[in-house]
């Protein structure tokens, strides 16, 4: 592609935001010496790419082990690392990572964008999921779904309104919705973009989860997404924290008390982001604690999980950043592959039980369903999901923008296809 004049460049400026450039196909330049895709944040698509595929790896030989006849390893590894709970941990990490970003400006104006771009997002392809998943999981099983339960999924907030999921690893887009919500308050209050502000949140959440789990404030009853929402609010502010290191380095912060003038710490970003990785690991490793003396091996499991996404994430975002352009497609998938990867395990499953084609490699099953789950994203991605997502920017911008042409120079950016 030739390269774009000068003047192509266009420099956005934002009340405490990092410059951002919004520059032509072809000019950007990671902040990496690799030649592989330098128009775009790849490692970001990355590590969208292996975390949904460590969602699917623990859900497909989860199911497909019962009729599998081999290769049982494949589905031992994922279960006792719970791989389903470090690709989760990834995506909340990546959701604040991108999310806060993408509030900044006058508050009217920023908030309307953000809830614009968010829905169009998000929701047309959830939508487009919600009769695949009643056709493949439910359907095919004998399940029901009443109508009123119908509505209440379209919201992405079944379980709230008290009905069950269309499928079941729909848990996570509620937490995410209410991670928007509280971005949202943050920047109505002018703090979304202060590193202060977003430590103070994370260690507030992760705090009120270690108090909430000890005085058993949560119904023992009550979803497992309930019982640790709050800690994986924490995660996700801890994803922000992060965020504001990589972008400025060198950028210091004072935390004060209210009251209490004697008060002041001045530290570094990187002091500070190393403080508050300190208090949301310990929650993992009180927690494993716990489960330890109560000889609670799910929960023993659980915690070690947490603390492998959270060194996942970190190793994928600094030392170990994969510009590959096979994990940067999966990854630019990865919201509809993460709604859709269920259907064709769901299918495939009712398929070969009523076929009788049973006794196969494990690994059989797991990469035909894979095949199928790629292929049916890519639809999703091209026909809906990539679509609606440049009408909610051409919605809130003055120039049409495309999902291609806004990018991350030296690993600094707003939103690019932000949460899953």
């Amino acid at each position: 592609m030739p390269k774009a004049s000068p003047s192509s460049k266009v420099s956005v400026h934002a009340a405490a935001v990092n410059e951002i450039k919004v520059i032509t196909e072809g000019e950007a330049l990671l902040n990496s010496t690799s030649p592989v895709l330098p128009n775009r944040m790849s490692h970001v698509d990355a590590i969208r790419a292996v975390a949904v595929l460590f969602v699917m790896w623990m859900h497909y030989a989860e199911i497909f082990s019962n009729i599998a006849g081999s290769g049982q390893w494949l589905n031992s590894i994922p279960h006792y690392g719970n791989f389903g709970r470090i690709g989760v941990v990834v995506f909340f990490a990546l959701s604040g990572l991108l999310i806060p970003k993408s509030l900044y400006g006058p508050i009217s104006a920023g908030t309307r964008r953000f809830l614009i771009r968010r829905f169009f997002r998000l929701y047309p392809a959830f939508w487009v999921s919600i009769p695949l998943g009643f056709l493949s999981y439910r359907m095919l099983a004998g399940r029901q779904m009443e109508p009123a339960a119908w509505l209440a999924n379209a919201t992405m907030l079944p379980d709230a309104l008290g009905y069950p999921e269309m499928m079941g690893h729909y848990w996570t887009l509620e937490t995410e919705l209410v991670f928007y919500a509280l971005c949202l308050v943050l920047f109505w209050l002018g703090g979304i973009q202060r590193m202060r502000d977003l430590c103070i949140v994370c260690v507030s959440l992760g705090g009120a989860f270690v108090i909430t789990s000890a005085l058993k404030i949560v119904p023992p009853t009550a979803l497992g997404q309930y019982k640790g929402m709050l800690y994986h609010l924490s995660i996700m502010f801890w994803g922000a924290c992060f965020r504001h290191v990589n972008d400025n380095p060198r950028g210091r912060v004072v935390f004060t008390l209210p009251g209490v003038p004697a008060f002041r710490v001045d530290c570094s970003y990187k002091t500070a982001f190393v403080a508050v990785t300190g208090v949301v690991a310990s929650i993992s490793l009180l927690t494993f604690a716990v489960a330890l003396i109560q000889h609670d091996n799910e929960h023993v499991i659980n915690s070690v999980s947490y603390l492998l996404g959270l060194g996942i994430f970190i190793l994928l975002a600094t030392v170990w950043k994969i510009h590959s352009r096979l994990f940067a497609w999966i990854g630019e998938l990865s919201y509809s592959l993460y709604l859709l990867h269920g259907v064709p395990v769901y299918v495939l499953e009712w398929v070969c039980k009523r076929a009788g084609w049973l006794g196969a490699p494990l690994a059989v099953y797991m990469i035909t369903a894979a095949v199928f789950a790629i292929g049916l994203s890519w639809l999703s991605f091209r026909a809906v999901e990539a679509p609606c997502i440049r009408l909610g920017h051409a919605l809130t911008s003055a120039r049409r923008p495309t999902t291609s042409n806004a990018v991350f120079v030296g690993d600094h950016a707003r939103e690019k296809n932000g949460g899953h």
